[in-house]
């Protein structure tokens, strides 16, 4: 019998390197005791879609045929807002007002995808992107220089374990374009 390989994996708003480092500069100038906390790497900075969890091989496959399908216009974000997350203890970033076509990806590539071993979160989706881990304390809130993102495509990235934290590698990536 032949064992399957588990992954870890999700579903991505995946920065260029232009907004990593606004998303960067933008931490720095925040009111942070950076040896209190741990910073996201700015490898690591993304939107979740959708967390899947640990899967097989086969499972990926499917979801990756179906995310395939997924039909969705480019669209902007403007990075303008931060906060803080109590009980997982991290500082986030988002837009103030995002924009319906963000939800639209959403429930898009969700309705997709359960169509494999998956069930989608039945919370209110909340998109943020995670900067700070394992702060105790909220900081005060400072002002975001905002950052413009224009959203053009996802990706399905695997969450690999390294030696002090992760490492997300790009499984695939799936253009937007309306199509």
């Amino acid at each position: 019998m032949r064992e399957l390989k588990v992954v870890r994996l999700f579903f991505a708003l995946w920065p260029d390197q232009t907004v990593r480092r606004q998303l960067v500069s933008n931490l720095e100038s925040q009111d942070i005791d950076f040896n209190q906390c741990r910073l996201v790497s700015s490898n690591n900075l993304h939107m979740t879609l959708h967390f899947i969890g640990n899967t097989s091989l086969d499972e990926m496959a499917c979801l990756e045929r179906q995310a395939s399908a997924v039909s969705a216009e480019p669209f902007n974000l403007m990075i303008d807002n931060s906060g803080y997350f109590k009980k997982p203890k991290v500082i986030w970033f988002a837009c103030r007002q995002a924009p319906q076509a963000l939800y639209d990806l959403h429930q898009a590539l969700g309705r997709q995808i359960s169509q494999c071993a998956f069930e989608p979160e039945q919370r209110p989706y909340s998109p943020h992107i995670t900067v700070v881990r394992k702060i105790n304390t909220e900081p005060p809130a400072v002002p975001l220089q905002p950052v413009p993102w224009k959203v053009d495509r996802f990706v399905l990235i695997e969450s690999i374990s390294i030696p002090g934290g992760v490492r997300y590698q790009t499984r695939k990536s799936y253009p937007l374009s309306g199509d």
